[in-house]
C-alpha cells in the first residue's frame, strides 16, 4: 500500500441536481440502484446509448436536499445535455458547483478520513464531504472542498501530490477511467470490469440501455476485457498488442511502465513471452474473478 497522499483532481467538476422529480429521473436513467443513495450512501454509475454502449460515468452522493454528480470535466458539457434531453418537463434542475474534488488514498486513508473501511460511506461536516470510493477499497476517499485552499482539509500526515500520482496508482490496481479507458459510444459496460466495480444493478429494473446489459450479463457474451498492462518501454493510445501476429488488445492508456488494455478474452491461454510488442505483459486485475492468462 502506498503511503497516506492526497491529490487534487482537477479533472473531475461538480454537477448539482435538484427539483422533486431527480431521484426518480435518475433512476429511470443510470445503470445503478438509487435506492443505495442517502446521506451516508454514495454510487458509482454510468449512463449508457439505447443500445447499452457506454456514454458516460460519474459518482452520486447527497448532500441536504441535493443530489451530486462528479463527472469528468472535459466532458461535462456533453453530460448536461444528454441529462437535459430526457429532463423533459420533469422536476429536474441542473447546475454546476464550485468544488475542488480530491483523492485521499494510500495507508490509512478511511481511519483519516474517520470512514469505515466499507464502499461507498459518506460524511459532511461544514460544507466538506468524505466519500469512501465505492469501486474498490483501495482506491481510499474521494473529498469535496467548496474551497480550493486544502489547508481546509485537516490530513496533516497525507503527502500532497498530483493528480498523475493518483492515476499511477489507480492503474496499477486496474481500475478504468471513464471516457478514456472506457470509451463513449464504442465499448459496452461490462467490458469495462462494471460489474466488478460496483457500477452496475442487475435487480433495479428498466434503465437506459439495460436490457442489453443483462443479456450480455445473463448469456456470458463479455468477449473482451480490461486488463492492466506492464512494459518497459512506450505505448501510446490505440496501440495494438499481438500474439504472433494475431491482434490481442488495444492500448487505452500508458505511462510510467504501466497502463490500460482492452483484451480479447478469446484465445488468451498463449505465451506471453511471445507477444509483441516484445516484454509487454496484460495482467488480469485482482479484482476481476477470470482464468489468468500467464
Amino acid at each position: 500500500m502506498a503511503k497516506l497522499t492526497i491529490a487534487p483532481l482537477e479533472s473531475r467538476s461538480v454537477l448539482v441536481l435538484n427539483g422533486k422529480d431527480v431521484w426518480t429521473f435518475l433512476q429511470n436513467l443510470i445503470t445503478n440502484d438509487m435506492k443505495k443513495v442517502s446521506d451516508t450512501q454514495g454510487i458509482y454509475a454510468a449512463l449508457l446509448t439505447a443500445q447499452g454502449k457506454f456514454l458516460h460515468d460519474f459518482f452520486i452522493l447527497k448532500s441536504g436536499d441535493s443530489y451530486l454528480l462528479d463527472c469528468a470535466a472535459a466532458r461535462k458539457d456533453d453530460l448536461i445535455r444528454r441529462l437535459t434531453l430526457y429532463k423533459l418537463r420533469a422536476d429536474v434542475t441542473i447546475s454546476e458547483e464550485t468544488r475542488q474534488v480530491y483523492a485521499l488514498f494510500g495507508d490509512g486513508s478511511h481511519a483519516a478520513a474517520e470512514l469505515p473501511e466499507k464502499l461507498g460511506t459518506v460524511s459532511e461536516n461544514n460544507g466538506l464531504i468524505y466519500f469512501a470510493d465505492p469501486r474498490h477499497l483501495a482506491l481510499g476517499i474521494r473529498l469535496y472542498s467548496k474551497s480550493v485552499d486544502n489547508t481546509a482539509i485537516n490530513l496533516a500526515t497525507a503527502i500532497p501530490a498530483t493528480e498523475s500520482a493518483y492515476d499511477t496508482y489507480r492503474s496499477s490496481l486496474g481500475i478504468p477511467e471513464g471516457g478514456r479507458d472506457i470509451l463513449p459510444e464504442k465499448n459496452f459496460l461490462l467490458e469495462g470490469n462494471f460489474e466488478e466495480l460496483n457500477g452496475v444493478s442487475f435487480s433495479k429494473g428498466c434503465y437506459v440501455g439495460q436490457e442489453l446489459t443483462a443479456r450480455t450479463k445473463h448469456r456470458g457474451k463479455v468477449k473482451k476485457r480490461l486488463f492492466r498492462i506492464e512494459f518497459d518501454g512506450e505505448l501510446q493510445e490505440g496501440d495494438k498488442i499481438f500474439d504472433q501476429g494475431r491482434e490481442i488488445a488495444e492500448v487505452r492508456s500508458f505511462a510510467d511502465g504501466q497502463g490500460l488494455a482492452l483484451v480479447r478474452l478469446e484465445g488468451l491461454a498463449g505465451d506471453s513471452d511471445k507477444f509483441e510488442p516484445k516484454g509487454v505483459k496484460l495482467i488480469q486485475p485482482d479484482y476481476v474473478n477470470l482464468p489468468a492468462i500467464n
